[in-house]
Protein backbone atom coordinates (compact mmCIF):
# COMPACT_ATOMS: atom_id res chain seq x y z
CA UNK A 1 0.00 0.00 0.00
CA UNK A 2 1.44 3.19 -0.87
CA UNK A 3 2.62 5.54 2.03
CA UNK A 4 0.14 8.26 1.07
CA UNK A 5 -2.73 5.89 0.97
CA UNK A 6 -1.68 4.91 4.27
CA UNK A 7 -1.26 8.08 5.74
CA UNK A 8 -4.58 9.37 4.50
CA UNK A 9 -6.08 6.38 5.84
CA UNK A 10 -4.74 6.85 9.30
CA UNK A 11 -5.50 10.46 9.22
CA UNK A 12 -8.96 9.84 8.27
CA UNK A 13 -9.48 7.28 11.17
CA UNK A 14 -8.15 9.91 13.42
CA UNK A 15 -10.47 12.11 12.46
CA UNK A 16 -13.42 10.41 12.71
CA UNK A 17 -13.56 9.97 16.30
CA UNK A 18 -16.04 7.35 17.31
CA UNK A 19 -18.99 6.99 15.06
CA UNK A 20 -22.33 6.36 16.96
CA UNK A 21 -23.41 2.85 16.08
CA UNK A 22 -27.47 2.14 16.40
CA UNK A 23 -26.76 -1.71 17.41
CA UNK A 24 -25.43 -0.25 20.93
CA UNK A 25 -28.27 1.88 21.99
CA UNK A 26 -29.38 0.77 25.56
CA UNK A 27 -32.94 1.01 27.10
CA UNK A 28 -33.02 4.95 27.49
CA UNK A 29 -34.25 5.74 30.87
CA UNK A 30 -38.18 6.98 31.05
CA UNK A 31 -37.79 9.10 33.92
CA UNK A 32 -34.97 11.42 35.80
CA UNK A 33 -33.18 7.96 37.50
CA UNK A 34 -31.87 5.68 35.04
CA UNK A 35 -34.05 2.51 35.14
CA UNK A 36 -33.30 0.08 37.52
CA UNK A 37 -29.76 1.70 38.98
CA UNK A 38 -28.96 2.41 42.54
CA UNK A 39 -29.68 6.09 43.01
CA UNK A 40 -25.68 6.32 44.03
CA UNK A 41 -24.32 4.38 40.09
CA UNK A 42 -23.83 8.20 39.01
CA UNK A 43 -23.54 11.51 40.35
CA UNK A 44 -26.84 13.36 40.70
CA UNK A 45 -28.23 16.50 38.60
CA UNK A 46 -28.63 19.88 39.67
CA UNK A 47 -32.04 22.33 39.46
CA UNK A 48 -31.16 24.30 36.86
CA UNK A 49 -32.43 28.06 36.27
CA UNK A 50 -35.90 28.61 35.52
CA UNK A 51 -35.29 31.12 32.80
CA UNK A 52 -33.70 29.51 29.31
CA UNK A 53 -31.75 30.99 26.84
CA UNK A 54 -32.86 32.81 24.29
CA UNK A 55 -32.69 31.25 21.03
CA UNK A 56 -29.59 32.11 18.78
CA UNK A 57 -27.40 30.04 16.51
CA UNK A 58 -24.58 30.39 19.54
CA UNK A 59 -27.51 28.74 21.85
CA UNK A 60 -27.58 24.97 22.90
CA UNK A 61 -30.15 22.91 22.14
CA UNK A 62 -33.60 23.14 23.91
CA UNK A 63 -33.50 19.01 23.83
CA UNK A 64 -34.34 18.14 27.67
CA UNK A 65 -32.61 14.97 28.99
CA UNK A 66 -33.44 12.43 31.68
CA UNK A 67 -30.50 12.30 34.68
CA UNK A 68 -28.14 9.38 34.70
CA UNK A 69 -28.19 9.49 38.41
CA UNK A 70 -31.09 10.96 40.96
CA UNK A 71 -31.90 14.67 39.75
CA UNK A 72 -34.14 16.21 37.50
CA UNK A 73 -33.82 15.91 33.77
CA UNK A 74 -31.53 18.09 31.97
CA UNK A 75 -32.80 21.27 30.04
CA UNK A 76 -29.85 22.37 27.95
CA UNK A 77 -31.49 25.39 26.85
CA UNK A 78 -31.38 26.08 30.93
CA UNK A 79 -27.59 25.74 31.12
CA UNK A 80 -27.13 29.62 32.07
CA UNK A 81 -26.42 31.23 35.50
CA UNK A 82 -22.41 30.10 35.25
CA UNK A 83 -20.39 28.88 32.89
CA UNK A 84 -20.60 25.20 32.07
CA UNK A 85 -18.36 22.38 30.27
CA UNK A 86 -20.61 19.81 28.03
CA UNK A 87 -18.96 16.38 26.88
CA UNK A 88 -20.55 14.19 24.64
CA UNK A 89 -19.16 10.68 25.52
CA UNK A 90 -20.21 6.83 25.35
CA UNK A 91 -18.10 3.79 27.08
CA UNK A 92 -17.95 2.34 23.75
CA UNK A 93 -16.09 4.95 22.49
CA UNK A 94 -12.32 4.39 23.66
CA UNK A 95 -10.68 7.80 23.20
CA UNK A 96 -13.71 9.37 25.06
CA UNK A 97 -13.00 6.73 28.06
CA UNK A 98 -9.39 7.86 27.99
CA UNK A 99 -10.28 11.29 28.39
CA UNK A 100 -12.86 11.08 31.18
CA UNK A 101 -10.00 10.64 33.90
CA UNK A 102 -8.57 14.46 32.59
CA UNK A 103 -12.18 15.79 32.77
CA UNK A 104 -12.58 14.81 36.33
CA UNK A 105 -9.28 16.14 37.44
CA UNK A 106 -10.73 19.62 35.67
CA UNK A 107 -13.67 19.05 37.30
CA UNK A 108 -11.66 18.50 41.35
CA UNK A 109 -10.12 22.16 40.65
CA UNK A 110 -12.81 24.13 39.00
CA UNK A 111 -16.10 22.63 40.13
CA UNK A 112 -17.02 25.36 42.09
CA UNK A 113 -16.40 28.14 39.33
CA UNK A 114 -17.93 25.86 36.01
CA UNK A 115 -20.48 23.73 36.28
CA UNK A 116 -19.91 20.16 34.22
CA UNK A 117 -21.84 17.84 32.39
CA UNK A 118 -21.80 14.63 31.01
CA UNK A 119 -24.17 13.37 28.30
CA UNK A 120 -23.57 9.87 27.42
CA UNK A 121 -24.69 9.53 24.17
CA UNK A 122 -26.30 6.44 22.19
CA UNK A 123 -24.95 4.56 24.94
CA UNK A 124 -26.15 1.88 27.67
CA UNK A 125 -26.88 3.90 30.90
CA UNK A 126 -26.33 0.57 33.35
CA UNK A 127 -22.88 0.48 31.34
CA UNK A 128 -22.67 4.04 31.72
CA UNK A 129 -22.89 4.31 36.02
CA UNK A 130 -21.34 1.29 36.28
CA UNK A 131 -18.08 3.19 34.49
CA UNK A 132 -18.78 6.42 36.01
CA UNK A 133 -18.60 5.05 39.24
CA UNK A 134 -15.50 2.21 38.94
CA UNK A 135 -13.44 6.16 37.72
CA UNK A 136 -15.20 7.57 40.85
CA UNK A 137 -16.73 10.82 38.74
CA UNK A 138 -17.84 13.12 40.55
CA UNK A 139 -20.29 15.27 38.13
CA UNK A 140 -23.35 14.94 36.68
CA UNK A 141 -24.83 12.89 33.29
CA UNK A 142 -27.71 13.07 31.25
CA UNK A 143 -28.63 10.68 28.66
CA UNK A 144 -29.06 10.88 24.78
CA UNK A 145 -30.25 8.18 23.89
CA UNK A 146 -30.89 8.89 20.29
CA UNK A 147 -27.69 11.29 19.59
CA UNK A 148 -30.04 14.11 18.97
CA UNK A 149 -27.56 16.82 20.59
CA UNK A 150 -24.81 14.97 18.06
CA UNK A 151 -27.11 15.53 14.84
CA UNK A 152 -28.36 19.01 16.22
CA UNK A 153 -23.97 19.61 16.55
CA UNK A 154 -23.75 18.33 13.15
CA UNK A 155 -21.18 16.02 14.08
CA UNK A 156 -20.34 12.49 13.12
CA UNK A 157 -18.89 10.76 16.06
CA UNK A 158 -17.91 11.41 19.63
CA UNK A 159 -16.07 12.46 21.92
CA UNK A 160 -17.07 16.29 21.72
CA UNK A 161 -16.91 18.97 24.17
CA UNK A 162 -18.71 22.33 24.08
CA UNK A 163 -17.73 25.85 26.36
CA UNK A 164 -20.76 27.42 27.16
CA UNK A 165 -20.99 30.55 28.70
CA UNK A 166 -23.16 31.89 31.40
CA UNK A 167 -25.34 33.44 28.99
CA UNK A 168 -25.92 29.92 27.46
CA UNK A 169 -24.05 30.01 24.38
CA UNK A 170 -21.27 27.66 23.30
CA UNK A 171 -18.58 29.82 22.82
CA UNK A 172 -16.21 27.17 21.92
CA UNK A 173 -15.90 23.43 20.91
CA UNK A 174 -13.79 20.63 20.15
CA UNK A 175 -13.90 17.51 18.60
CA UNK A 176 -12.23 14.54 19.22
CA UNK A 177 -10.03 13.51 21.80
CA UNK A 178 -9.58 16.22 24.73
CA UNK A 179 -5.72 16.83 25.64
CA UNK A 180 -4.36 18.47 28.87
CA UNK A 181 -3.96 21.64 26.56
CA UNK A 182 -7.39 21.52 24.53
CA UNK A 183 -8.95 20.87 28.06
CA UNK A 184 -6.79 23.79 29.51
CA UNK A 185 -7.83 26.31 26.60
CA UNK A 186 -11.48 25.47 26.97
CA UNK A 187 -11.54 26.34 30.48
CA UNK A 188 -9.52 29.26 30.05
CA UNK A 189 -12.62 30.25 27.62
CA UNK A 190 -15.50 29.52 30.29
CA UNK A 191 -13.31 31.56 33.40
CA UNK A 192 -12.87 34.06 31.55
CA UNK A 193 -16.03 34.26 30.68
CA UNK A 194 -17.49 34.26 34.15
Amino acid sequence: MPARLAGGLLTAALLAGCAPDATVVGDSPSSGASGGLPVDAAPPCEELPARPVASGADALSSLTLPCLGPGPDVALDRLTGRPTLVNLWATWCLPCREEMPLLQEAYARHGQDVRFLGIDTQDDPEAAAAFLSDLGIGYPHAVDAEAELLRELGVRGLPVTLAVDEQGRVVDRRVGQLTPEGLQELMNSLLSSA
